[in-house]
């Protein structure tokens, strides 16, 4: 019974984190004359990601009020990995400002990346090229284009 409802409350949880993003996001503010600031991101993602959980929550009441339940796919339970991912991102903020961004982002992405593959699918150098692409990608975008001082660190 309980199953029917996931989506449903999912999305309505979903919705209200995002709208506290937006708000949060709106306290942020950015500097006199520029168009992108750093409230520019946040207030994208909240808006993305309130719309995500709105189509959520209205596919999960059409399924609850039609009475059907659609079964999952059998994938095995990843606890292990969550509890270890979430871990990985308590790490990552601890260290981030005494190592650096780069140096703290490419490992926690290569670990993050590891975790969410399955084991006969674990790719290491592809994995560690889109890792370094990425994290510089990101890095170039907020420090050149959005202007945003991320923590240097040892780097």
């Amino acid at each position: 019974m309980m199953s029917k409802w996931k989506d449903l409350t999912v999305g309505i949880c979903g919705m209200v984190f995002a709208a506290v993003l937006y708000g949060l996001s709106v306290a942020v503010g950015q500097k006199e004359n520029q168009v992108m600031g750093a409230d520019f991101f946040p207030k994208i993602a909240a808006v993305v990601l309130f719309v995500m959980f709105l189509i959520l929550a209205v596919r999960g009441y059409q399924e609850m009020s039609a009475g059907h339940e659609e079964k999952a796919p059998g994938y095995p339970a990843n606890y292990v990995g969550v509890v270890l991912t979430f871990i990985g991102m308590i790490l990552y903020a601890m260290f981030l400002s005494k190592v650096g961004f780069i140096i703290t982002s490419m490992i926690f992405l290569y670990f993050a990346i590891f975790m969410m593959t399955k084991k006969e699918e674990w790719k290491p150098v592809k994995s560690l090229i889109i890792t370094v692409i990425t994290v510089l990608a990101i890095y170039f975008i907020f420090t050149g284009i959005f202007g945003i001082r991320l923590p240097k660190g040892l780097l």
